[in-house]
């Protein structure tokens, strides 16, 4: 598996599906912006801040071709914007198509 990172500036849809440190963040739904992605994960920012270990679901549009998955923050960084940095889960819907769009070097 190639953990390549690739700079690729798309929108995403994010919905909160668990929060424990936030739960009011739960069922919240908003637009962020991809920074970069690989195979198995992303760098999002986003308008708000995200907890480290909240599981999002992830609709992502790419090259005619929605994908959706779900990931885990596994870090969070408050800068001039908000950074979450994304496990992508190997369960997820959409995960074949997902890890061969790597093959195929966006």
């Amino acid at each position: 598996m190639r953990l390549d990172r690739i700079d690729k500036q798309e929108s995403v849809m994010v919905d909160v599906i668990s929060c424990m440190s936030h739960p009011e963040l739960n069922d919240t739904s908003l637009t962020c912006c991809t920074v970069d992605v690989s195979e198995a994960g992303m760098k999002v920012a986003t308008a708000m801040a995200i907890p480290v270990a909240t599981r999002l679901g992830l609709r992502l549009d790419f090259a005619s071709h929605l994908y959706r998955l779900e990931g885990e923050v596994r870090w969070a960084k408050d800068d001039d914007r908000h950074y979450v940095g994304l496990h992508i889960d190997g369960s997820s819907a959409d995960i074949v198509a997902w890890t061969r769009m790597f093959e195929l070097d966006l």
